[in-house]
């Protein structure tokens, strides 16, 4: 937000020997942040008015002039190549060690005393778009100042207004103060915090006209608790004076024409938000309704929306006209043509307000400040101010109606009570109780004492949801006192830890397994999902929650599961990566859970952490052997016993052979399975790829298992693989709890191959794995390891119908 110093001015003296720095540090140190400060003067120093006292050729050359020039201090000669100078014209001239463009063009550069042709030249005569002032003037023309009534050597800045410095504030810092949106609040505030005088604010009082007679009906009074307008005629719509343009601008306000840019100057003024309605359009009764459903409106943006209930509208009691507190409709806009005017001063709700801009993705300087929650007084005097202005920039118009003031529930005021005492102790200061009571009275606080207690009564301006509590009100006294001035100590409460979040801490041990124990990338999605990718995989999109206003319109459901957009992942890099290893940890969002399992049922969507794996390699035809060990290893590090149990009935985007349970202290706590073929084709995936996904919140509430220690072992390991076939049904989870059973000295299997293709039957798969061998006795020989072997091939043989490859 942009404030300027000379608008300041006309409501706050600052002291003289207080620099624009120095306001600056002030504002920045105790109420909001000045990012930075532009000073308008700086670009025109040493370009000040000159006035022509004759003009000669050149002896020299014939596109030049000599010029005598009077600059107020002295009398200079100043060779020129304007083409329009003349005897007696007030120019714009640069003295040596100004700044200019030469011709309008290029970087700028430095005047100094030189000669041209042969010729002494001690500045420059310059056309406008040399003092960087308009880009369209021919290069030769020299700016006339015939106009402007003021002495040669004048400054130009000054002349032409442009000796203001422009603050510009910080907006997120504003959010808690709306009071701050406008010259005179943050007048307000400066002359707090510099102890200066403050000129009260008192527009002319609108007289009761007569010609239209207008009516309001508002039929919320929540969502519009204040309504104020009035009709003028009367009115000739052109273009503003010279200083209102000068003040929008410099505020980043363009102007428009006189109308538009009164009620935009009453904005930038008190904060306000206003509108103008052309009258004989928008008609004199005026209703404020919520909009129907599907109702349409064009703004003044010459863009169409359409609308819902939760929108409150200005209509003609029919078509709607504006949409309230964001934008005014195309239709009723002031024009060229308009001799009739209705200013609109109103106080919207800013939940309302905040909403509608949201899910119409439509954003003014209106709604940013109704929805930071404005002062209802402050419409009467924006309307006395807009009609005031409008009366003075256009002497024939004149008011036509009554004031209309529809203010059915006024706001009470509040009032706390505190002590100076209570203040110092929560500060941890001194401050004396007359200091407490100048700083409140300097904010606008109304101040009562009664046996030193303060009877503080908040403002209407400062209640709007910022100050309501003995805390606020001493907060109010400590950044006016200063924060550099209260002491810092340490606090003597004792701190305890926080309590750990047993989910946070899960991820975080999830995360490091997964990315430096195993090599996988983390990916971070947003969750939202298209419905076609969720009827890709067989998930019903009835199923998961809506979004009414969804950031793409593509993807406007929340995730029910990680798989979505695990497949995503996996669509996007499959193709620039050879191996694609990533992991998400993030939350899902279910309407309902059966039984609330995870605590987290109510009126908002259950929302426990998953956790999910992807992992995809070219060439690799069994990548759920990976992803089982990426699984295992997780789990079992973070001090699980997790098993896996052949699933059922597969979910759809499943492999009906590839798919699996997994099981942590025998219970499922969630799946792993290779998807099918025709899904990945779907996808367009021209490889194998395998998910898992779990319930992290419920492992986390698990809690962990206290870990074991195992010594080491005093004897070698023998290790041997094994390879053979057996039918394609045949579950990996029972053929490895009978592989183990059939040695007593077999310590771990590793399945690390399940391959279907070339050489393997139909309806068969070759299974390969690692097989470690342990005595805890002494050293296995050579002959006692086979014929371990021998019986696990036996077994396998007889049970399983394997046969053994070599």
């Amino acid at each position: 937000m942009l404030i300027s110093k000379k608008w300041l001015q006309e409501f706050v003296a600052t002291p003289k020997s207080l620099t624009d720095t120095e306001l600056a540090q002030k504002i920045t140190l105790s109420t909001v942040e000045v990012e930075s400060m532009k000073d308008q003067a700086a670009a025109l120093e040493q370009i000040v008015v000159g006035m022509i006292k004759s003009v000669s050729a050149h002896p020299s050359a014939d596109k030049l002039r000599i010029c005598h020039v009077d600059v107020g201090t002295r009398k200079t000669q100043i060779v020129c190549g304007g083409t329009n100078v003349t005897s007696g014209m007030k120019v714009a001239v640069a003295l040596p060690g100004a700044w200019v463009k030469w011709h309008g063009e290029g970087e700028l550069v430095e005047i100094k005393k030189t000669k041209l042709r042969g010729e002494d030249s001690e500045g420059m005569i310059c056309s406008s778009n040399e003092i960087g002032l308009s880009q369209t003037e021919g290069d030769h023309e020299i700016r006339d100042l015939g106009n402007v009534d003021a002495k040669a050597g004048t400054p130009l800045a000054t002349v032409l207004g442009l000796d203001d410095v422009i603050f510009d504030i910080e907006h997120k810092s504003l959010t808690n103060r709306p009071d701050l949106m406008g010259h005179y609040g943050m007048a307000r505030e400066v002359a707090a915090l510099t102890k200066s005088k403050l000129k009260s604010y008192e527009p002319k009082k609108i007289p009761v006209g007569k010609g239209i007679g207008l009516s309001v009906k508002v039929e919320d009074e929540e969502a519009c608790p204040r309504y104020m307008a009035v009709a003028m005629d009367g009115i000739v719509v052109g273009a503003s004076p010279e200083w209102i343009k000068r003040r929008l601008e410099a505020c980043g306000v363009r102007s428009i024409n006189n109308v538009v840019d009164v009620t935009n100057y009453v904005m930038l003024e008190l904060g306000q938000p206003m509108h103008a309605f052309d009258a004989d359009i928008l008609g004199d009764k005026i209703a404020v309704r919520a909009a129907y459903p599907k109702e349409k409106i064009t703004t003044l943006a010459e863009k169409t929306y359409q609308l819902d209930l939760s929108m409150l509208l200005i209509t003609d009691g029919q078509k709607p006209m504006a949409i309230a507190g964001v934008m005014g409709g195309e239709g009723s806009g002031v024009s060229e043509k308009t001799t009739r005017i209705i200013f609109e001063s109103a106080n919207f709700n800013p939940v309302s307000v905040r909403k509608t801009s949201t899910k119409l993705a439509l954003r003014s300087e209106s709604s940013a400040r109704f929805e930071k929650s404005l002062d209802p007084n402050l419409c009467e005097l924006a309307l006395r101010r807009a009609v005031e202005l409008m009366s003075e920039l256009n002497p024939g118009a004149r008011v036509a109606s009554k004031v209309i003031d529809e203010y059915p529930r006024p706001p009470k005021s509040i009032t706390v009570s505190l002590t100076a005492d209570l203040v110092n102790e929560r500060l941890g200061t001194e401050i004396p109780a007359k200091d407490v009571e100048d700083i409140l009275t300097r904010l606008g606080f109304e101040v009562r004492m009664k046996k030193e207690v303060f009877a503080v009564t908040i403002p209407s301006w400062r209640a709007t949801k910022d100050v309501s509590i003995v805390e606020d009100v001493v907060e109010e006294i400590a950044r006016i006192w200063g924060y550099d001035q209260i002491e810092s100590s340490l606090p003597s409460f004792s701190i305890k830890p926080p309590v750990q979040d047993p989910v946070r801490d899960f991820a975080r041990r999830v995360r490091k397994t997964m990315s430096l124990g195993l090599g996988a990338t983390e990916v971070y999605r947003y969750a939202f999902v298209s419905p076609e990718m969720l009827q890709t995989l067989g998930f019903d999109p009835g199923d998961h929650l809506k979004l009414a206003n969804p950031l793409a319109e593509d993807r406007p459901y929340l995730c029910q599961s990680l798989v979505p957009n695990l497949f995503d992942t996996v669509i996007i890099n499959h193709r620039a990566f050879p191996v694609v290893s990533v992991f998400e940890i993030d939350r899902v969002f279910f309407g309902k859970l059966k039984g609330d399992e995870d605590g987290q049922g109510g009126m908002l969507p259950a929302q426990p952490y998953h956790f999910g794996i992807a992992y995809s390699a070219q060439g690799d035809e069994s990548p759920i052997v990976e992803l089982r060990r990426q699984v295992e290893t997780t789990l079992h590090i973070a001090g699980f016993d997790v098993t896996f149990r052949e699933m059922e009935e597969p979910g759809a985007w499943m492999h009906p052979s590839r798919a699996a349970e997994i099981l942590v202290n025998g219970k499922k706590h969630g799946v792993l399975a290779e998807a099918r073929p025709d899904v990945a084709q779907a996808l367009g995936i021209d490889r194998r790829v395998a998910i898992a996904e779990l319930n992290l919140s419920m492992l986390a509430a698990l809690g962990r298992a206290p870990s074991v220690f195992s010594p080491i072992p005093p004897y070698p390991d023998a290790k041997r693989d094994i390879a053979f076939t057996v039918a394609e049904r045949t579950p990996a989870e029972g053929l490895e709890k009978a592989v183990r059973k059939a040695s007593a000295l077999l310590v771990e299997y590793d399945l690390f191959d399940i391959y279907r293709g070339k050489g393997i039957e139909e309806g068969q798969k070759s299974m390969a794995a690692h097989i470690t061998f342990r005595s805890l006795e002494k050293t296995l020989e050579a002959q006692e390891v086979d014929e371990e072997m021998r019986k696990i091939r036996q077994m396998l043989e007889k049970e399983f119908g394997a046969t053994m490859r070599s």
